[in-house]
């Protein structure tokens, strides 16, 4: 194979592989969090999403600086105020309210409750004219595939709340309502980001310098919400000893928070929302395998038969995707036309 041929698989392959990366970083996260944060210990779920954003600003901003220097656009307020108004939705409303869930719930159950993600930025596309849909065969498996991971992923949610009513150590059921409730909100802050992202990101292409932006923001926010929720300087203090407080904060600020939410944007950028979040279902994936031959967990047919049909519907709805990303002929005023991407067919009509 040629290093040109080489270069383009590389190429179509890389948004599979991030992705599929970013939810392994995600559920190792996710286990590490429910750790940290368990009720004896005492640890403000607030603060440790402060010191995780405080990291990621560092790596964000440091590599902005590197590798957009002389592309950048010029900024404007819009931009400004997308950047304010996205960073909001993605870290106070998103990432702390995830965070804090963990408090209530387990990993697994927030993992699988996540999967939701596809289907409600799915719906939120159709309905925001971002995403095509028609009753064609590969339009009606883009429905299928999100309603087969979400029924697998119900189904799992029924499993484990069953095994967890049956297990002492868990949280009440009150807690578990709390926590459903937080898990609900940040899911449609998250959906409603992702959307947007992706309109702000064809303004201003800077991907690095974008999600800094969104990150400084969104941090500034969550430092006004943990300035009055933890008033007493002792919740700021890391626990160094026999704790996974530092892990967490620094794994997370590096990988999850900073990286993560680089990889996110960019694969937004490259491939649209419904793709870049129709990889959620593997969360479930691999938080299950974590907690049950890491930690131990006990698995049942239930909840293997919920993650079969989670990964069965991820891949009908990214074989269903790829129909949109083919090659298509088209025959505007005489000339041959050559396109990617569905999203970009109105664009590339009225300037044809």
């Amino acid at each position: 194979m040629s290093m040109c041929g080489l270069g383009s698989v590389v190429e179509a392959t890389a948004p599979y592989v991030v992705m599929t990366l970013r939810q392994l970083a995600l559920a190792v996260l996710l286990v590490i969090l429910q750790s940290v944060l368990e009720p004896s210990l005492g640890v403000s779920a607030v603060v440790i999403v402060v010191y995780e954003q405080l990291v990621s600003i560092l790596i964000l901003c440091s590599l902005a600086l590197l590798f957009d220097r002389g592309k950048r656009p010029k900024l404007s307020f819009q931009i400004l105020s997308w950047a304010f108004f996205i960073g909001f939705l993605q870290i106070p409303v998103g990432e702390l309210m995830f965070t804090a869930s963990l408090r209530y719930i387990t990993a697994t159950f927030q993992s699988v409750a996540m999967n939701l993600i596809p289907a409600v930025v799915f719906v939120l596309a159709v309905a925001c004219r971002q995403e095509r849909f028609s009753c064609s065969a590969h339009g009606l498996a883009k429905l299928c595939g999100v309603l087969v991971s979400t029924a697998g992923a119900t189904l799992v949610v029924f499993s484990l709340s069953s095994s967890q009513d049956d297990d002492p150590s868990a949280g009440s059921g009150d807690g578990r309502f709390i926590g459903s409730l937080m898990v609900g909100l940040a899911l449609v802050g998250v959906a409603t980001a992702t959307l947007f992202v992706e309109r702000v990101a064809v303004k201003y292409p800077a991907d690095l310098s974008l999600a800094a932006m969104m990150n400084v923001f969104g941090t500034f926010q969550t430092l006004i919400v943990a300035a009055v929720m933890e008033g007493n300087p002792s919740s700021w203090r890391i626990k160094w000893d026999g704790s996974l407080q530092l892990l967490a904060i620094l794994y997370g600020g590096t990988v999850v928070t900073g990286l993560s939410y680089l990889a996110m944007n960019w694969c937004i950028h490259k491939k649209g929302p419904v793709f870049a979040t129709a990889f959620s279902p593997l969360l479930v994936i691999f938080s299950f395998l974590i907690q049950t031959l890491v930690l131990g967990a006990a698995a049942n047919h239930e909840s293997i038969i919920g993650a079969v049909l989670v990964v069965g519907g991820l891949y009908l709805l990214l074989w269903a995707k790829s129909k949109d990303y083919q090659i298509q002929m088209m025959d505007v005023g005489g000339q041959t036309h050559l396109i990617e991407d569905s999203t970009a067919e109105p664009m590339l009509l009225n300037k044809a």
